[in-house]
């Protein structure tokens, strides 16, 4: 994703061997915490340019191969709508996204092309388990039990299957949403900020 030329390729050849591209699920990401100190120009330039910048030009090159009727849905995330502690970088790129969404849905749509985004929250992925902890208010990490937390973050109370995050994707390339365009979908089984208790 950090490449356009290669995400171009990719599209390219998806082209050649269907005909067409109807859908463009855009899901490639890096994760990254660090506190403000400590946040390098290459930090902040690694998690744009495959989060950010690649999910602009991949939109860009599927758009150029699209009909009426064809679909962009693009990943951002919980993050850019909920303070997490030394995530900066990361929920800036995704809040970035949803802009883009937002903006380029006025232009792709007098083509008759919708793009959306999809915001999971937590999802049971080896980004999760490698991460997962990192979601936590500081003041929570040693005093409460990460399934506890899970217990309290959240409507649902668990983690989201990654089916269940793909079935947004799904909804949003289908004919159903054919009048939704420029929006984030959020499918993060009612996320809460986080809770801080005695």
């Amino acid at each position: 994703m950090a490449d356009p030329d290669r995400t171009g390729a990719l599209i390219d050849r998806a082209v050649a061997e269907y005909g067409q591209l109807d859908v463009l699920a855009s899901c490639a990401e890096v994760e990254h915490f660090e506190a403000l100190e400590n946040i390098t120009p290459a930090d902040f330039d690694r998690v744009f340019a495959v989060n950010t910048r690649g999910q602009l030009f991949a939109a860009r090159h599927a758009a150029a191969h699209m009909r009426a009727g064809g679909k962009i849905v693009l990943t951002s995330s919980v993050s850019a709508s909920r303070a997490v502690f030394h995530h900066t970088p990361y929920a800036a790129s995704k809040a970035a996204v949803e802009a883009m969404a937002l903006n380029l849905s006025a232009e792709l749509g007098q083509r008759g092309i919708t793009i959306n985004a999809i915001a999971p929250g937590g999802t049971a992925t080896g980004m999760a388990a490698e991460h997962g902890a990192s979601h936590q208010h500081p003041r929570l990490r040693d005093t409460m039990p990460r399934e506890q937390w899970l217990s309290v973050h959240g409507a649902l109370a668990r983690l989201a299957q990654p089916e269940e995050i793909a079935a947004g994707y799904a909804f949003l390339a289908g004919d159903d949403a054919a009048y939704i365009t420029g929006r984030t979908l959020p499918v993060d089984g009612g996320f809460f900020s986080s809770v801080i208790s005695e």
